[in-house]
């Protein structure tokens, strides 16, 4: 009898400690689950070749006029920057590198060697749903293509 109530408390201790782990497992997830989203979540990368005689600033205008040109308010796309550096030929609106935060996320680096611009677009929304990357790059890509145009 002694060893069955040993055996039945070793039981409960092991479901006790199994539940506790489910528990610490699911909130953890959470965490868990956004670092894989911002890591592996909804992107799409794409280069283009911008013209010789076009300036950084010319291809960060046309950038500018692309994101703004939605007169949509529930536009999905960040409004502002926070690394504009037409040096670097850099342009990274201003929750690009921030972790967890639903919107269109872009990335811009201007080669004037290679004369390319390479774009880098993220857009997750809750629940790391795709919120039409594949759509807003094809959309942006034209629409600086175009006003690049002599």
């Amino acid at each position: 009898m002694v060893r069955k109530c040993k055996a039945l408390a070793n039981v409960k201790a092991k479901a006790g400690l199994a539940a506790a782990l489910a528990v610490a497992g699911l909130l953890s997830g959470c965490s868990v689950s956004s670092g894989l989203c911002d890591a592996f979540g909804p992107s799409k990368h794409a280069s283009l070749e911008i013209p010789q005689d076009a300036s950084v600033e010319e291809v960060f205008a046309c950038i500018d006029q692309e994101i703004t040109a939605d007169a949509d308010p529930r536009s999905l796309f960040e409004k502002g920057y926070a690394v504009r550096d037409p040096d670097a030929g850099v342009l990274e609106t201003k929750h690009y590198s921030t972790p967890n935060v639903s919107g269109f996320h872009l990335r811009a680096e201007v080669s004037k060697k290679t004369f390319r611009l390479d774009l880098s677009l993220r857009g997750a929304g809750a629940y790391c749903t795709d919120l039409g990357v594949d759509n807003e790059m094809s959309k942006l890509k034209a629409g600086v293509s175009r006003c690049l145009q002599p």
